[in-house]
């Protein structure tokens, strides 16, 4: 492996392979969503739904980890403080945010509704919950491929080992 300054590790493409891979547990995890939407009310019964709507929980918690404190700040850190990237970051943390209250309905309308063998209404809702949600974050998943990781590669991949290492320090010690 190629090593820089004192023999730190780059950073990049270890870092944007996790992404990738989260990126594709997103992805599964929509088409598990949108299987489980087309086959209610039958798909609510059983311990499965239950695993995959806790599943869905963790799994985005992730993806806003990975981002919001990983991977944004670095970003921040390399491009400085008024890059152009900003807007960006802030209407993907917005997005990430609005999401995450999708998360919180749709495991609400189940352990309410069909988890918990009430109302057909707590079904539709569910229903109309799981394809805001994956459709959501389908187009969330295709803005961050096409617009913000390019830019992470050009920043994670162009820099010297000793740029990131300063980048992931002054991300660490926060504004000041």
């Amino acid at each position: 492996m190629n090593r820089g300054a004192a023999g730190l590790q780059p950073l990049g493409e270890s870092f944007l392979a996790v992404l990738e891979r989260d990126q594709r547990r997103l992805l599964r995890l929509c088409a598990a969503l949108e299987k489980l939407a087309d086959g209610l009310p039958a798909s609510c019964a059983g311990a499965k739904t239950a695993r995959l709507i806790s599943f869905m929980d963790k799994a985005y918690d992730r993806h806003v980890f990975l981002n919001e404190k990983c991977l944004f700040p670095i970003i921040r850190s390399l491009a400085g403080v008024n890059a152009a990237i900003e807007p960006v970051l802030v209407q993907l943390e917005y997005e990430h945010a609005s999401d995450h209250g999708s998360v919180h309905e749709i495991t609400s309308a189940f352990f309410n509704g069909c988890g918990g063998g009430q109302a057909k209404a707590d079904v539709c809702v569910l229903g109309f919950a799981l394809r805001s949600f994956f459709e959501n974050c389908r187009r969330h998943r295709a803005w961050e491929m096409n617009i913000l990781y390019p830019i992470a590669h050009d920043l994670l991949m162009d820099g010297t080992v000793a740029a990131h290492h300063g980048a992931l320090l002054r991300m660490s010690l926060g504004p000041g």
